[in-house]
């Protein structure tokens, strides 16, 4: 069988087909590479997974409930439910405009699938906890 030979300008037999040009970036690259990896801090007896960022954990309604049963499922979807602004009663032309309790950040829907980021969901308890505990002092 014959090996392709280019038939261009500038295309040398003697390096199989690669062109000079072709050579030239590929050392580039391989010195890009080598200035890269002497200038990355070197982190003896640490793996990858120790220094990435921690997962983040989605959990269902039900899920949350069983995980940490001092919030029942009913308990859960009402504070989903008013997790974002809502409309309320219009009345006289004007809309009334019903804050909400900013859990939003820690719910996700997928679908009809309603999800729960955990570490996101107990750290707006442990906020919404300490405002109320100061407002009412």
């Amino acid at each position: 069988m014959q090996q392709y030979q280019p038939n261009f300008p500038g295309a040398h037999r003697s390096s199989g087909g690669r062109t000079k040009v072709d050579s030239t970036f590929v050392a580039f690259l391989r010195r890009a590479n080598q200035r890269a990896a002497y200038n990355e801090p070197i982190s003896a007896g640490v793996t990858i997974s120790e220094q990435m960022p921690p997962a983040i954990i989605w959990l269902t309604v039900a899920q949350m409930a069983v995980k940490h049963p001092a919030w029942s499922e009913n308990s859960l979807r009402a504070l989903i439910f008013a997790s974002k602004d809502r409309v309320g009663a219009v009345r006289r032309g004007t809309q009334n405009i019903i804050p909400g309790n900013g859990l939003a950040v820690a719910i996700r829907r997928v679908g009809r699938r309603v999800l729960i980021n955990e570490t996101a969901f107990l750290e707006w308890v442990e906020r919404h906890g300490s405002v109320d505990r100061n407002a009412r002092s």
